[in-house]
């Protein structure tokens, strides 16, 4: 293996890892890697893909002009990339779009610079593809973990979930976008990924594809999807359920966009719950100079409920014009 930048990057399996070479014949994959300030984990990404037999394929990595030590991590491994832009974009879904720009090869995937592509992965969506000819959108399974990669949860899917009446329940039934590879003419069709979705770009685009094309399930583990407290779904939880919301309700999902939104009314109420249990506050000539953890929870469940009306009325008109 390539000698880390970070000692603390190498990857637990890499001791006593095994490369699996692959068959020429296999369609090649344009990775995308699309990323900002992604020093902290980038390395261990990096490292993953590098567990894979890259023959035939090609990393393009889009940067959007980060300011930590993710330029010192991409010139250590410069010479794996194919493309290497470090630039001022607009978002995710613009550095995401302008990847699958560049990329040249039959098959298409992105890797966030948080998440983690297994070892020898690669090899198995490559040969679905080989194997299955006229398939657009392969899914495998997949691994929520934390940052130390302890299982949160183990997504195994079927031909069934997959389906496009299913995926319109993306909120309790949405696939891992790591584990999910597609075709250029998938993406011919449905794409790009709009540039106003900065949380559900993934959901609206399965969704949009399992609208065109059936997905076919490889019964294999692909990523590690590592959920931490920088992750915007976790950090920005509230906007995220909002913004899949729309996106369901885009493609006639009405009733799982309620339910989605339901999930708003559910984090509402447990907001309120807490604030209910709180003790009063201290009188005035008592109160700290910073405002207290009540006021900061009253702000949250304000917002939260502002948030919820705003954006149930928006499903509601969206419904209303269709």
């Amino acid at each position: 293996m390539f000698n880390p930048l970070n000692p603390q990057s190498v990857l637990p399996w890499e001791k006593d890892f095994q490369m699996e070479y692959a068959d020429l014949s296999w369609p090649g994959v344009s990775i995308v890697i699309p990323i900002y300030n992604s020093g902290a984990f980038l390395e261990k990404t990096i490292r993953s893909l590098l567990c894979n037999d890259l023959t035939g394929c090609e990393l393009i990595v889009m940067d959007g002009g980060s300011n930590d030590d993710t330029g010192a991590i991409l010139d250590h491994y410069a010479e794996h990339f194919a493309v290497c832009v470090s630039e001022k974009d607009k978002g995710q879904s613009d550095a995401i779009n302008k990847g699958f720009e560049a990329a040249s090869m039959p098959i298409l995937y992105w890797l966030n610079g948080d998440d983690i592509i297994l070892p020898n992965a690669l090899n198995r969506a490559r040969e679905c593809f080989a194997k299955n000819p006229g398939t657009e959108v392969v899914v495998g399974n997949a691994y929520m973990t934390e940052k130390d990669f302890s299982p949160i949860r183990h997504f195994v899917f079927n031909n069934d979930v997959i389906k496009f009446e299913s995926l319109l329940d993306y909120a309790s039934k949405h696939l891992i976008q790591p584990s999910v590879f597609f075709s250029r003419t998938a993406w011919d069709k449905v794409g790009p990924v709009e540039l106003d979705l900065h949380y559900a770009m993934d959901a609206d685009l399965f969704i949009h594809m399992a609208r065109e094309f059936e997905f076919l399930h490889l019964e294999h583990d692909i990523a590690y999807s590592v959920y931490h407290e920088d992750c915007k779904t976790r950090g920005k939880r509230g906007e995220s359920i909002t913004e899949l919301a729309l996106v369901q309700a885009r493609y006639g999902g009405f009733k799982e966009a309620r339910n989605t939104l339901d999930i708003l009314v559910s984090m509402f109420n447990e907001q309120a719950n807490q604030l209910a249990a709180q003790p009063e506050a201290p009188p005035p000539q008592y109160a700290p100079a910073q405002p207290g953890e009540v006021d900061i929870l009253r702000q949250q469940v304000q917002a939260l409920k502002d948030d919820y009306k705003k954006n149930a009325i928006l499903a509601v008109e969206s419904e209303l014009l269709l």
